[in-house]
């Protein structure tokens, strides 16, 4: 029998569950960059959790057992630079940001499930086109998110949290 992937909205009981994920260095290589304090982590995601930002974040269960964190936001909300993406996509897209916390579950084929779980339940009942950014280093995420057929767009010289340069590729997947 398949393990069920699963998703609920974030609380304020999953702060140290955060705090510990931000800190493992699998998750800090491309998601949280860097050591997080317990109260950076509570800053950071108090707005999600509280609605003063729309972003939407979800822990990711597994038979219902915390493994990662997914956040999802209207793409019109959060641009990125210079991204030339047709208006019309840009007004009908979510864009989606995802992490496995616990390292015993790297390896296994679940990013692959979860993304394409959330996509069934969470994305293409609402929105046209689902926008990721993995950065261009991270080729694991590059390739799962080939194998769901997202499509290259471009890639976005930018900058990460920390303000140093770095480059993103926008891939792009199209509900339906």
């Amino acid at each position: 029998m398949k393990s069920k992937i699963d998703f609920r909205a974030i609380t304020f009981a999953d702060i140290p569950l955060m705090l510990r994920w931000f800190n493992t260095p699998h998750v800090q290589e491309f998601y949280s960059l860097r050591p997080w304090t317990e109260e950076e982590v509570l800053a950071k995601l108090t707005p999600y959790i509280s609605g003063d930002k729309p972003v939407s974040g979800f822990i990711v269960l597994l038979d219902e057992n915390p493994i990662g964190y997914l956040q999802s936001y209207k793409v019109s909300d959060y641009p990125w630079p210079n991204q030339n993406l047709p208006e019309e996509i840009v007004k009908t897209a979510v864009g989606m940001d995802l992490f496995i916390g616990d390292k015993d579950f790297l390896g296994k084929g679940l990013g692959q499930r979860i993304i394409q779980t959330f996509i069934e339940t969470h994305v293409c009942p609402q929105y046209q086109y689902c926008i990721v950014d993995p950065d261009i280093r991270n080729v694991p995420a590059i390739r799962c998110y080939e194998r769901l057929e997202f499509k290259e767009h471009q890639v976005i010289d930018t900058k990460d949290a920390l303000q140093r340069p770095t480059k993103l590729m926008l891939m792009i997947l199209m509900c339906g």
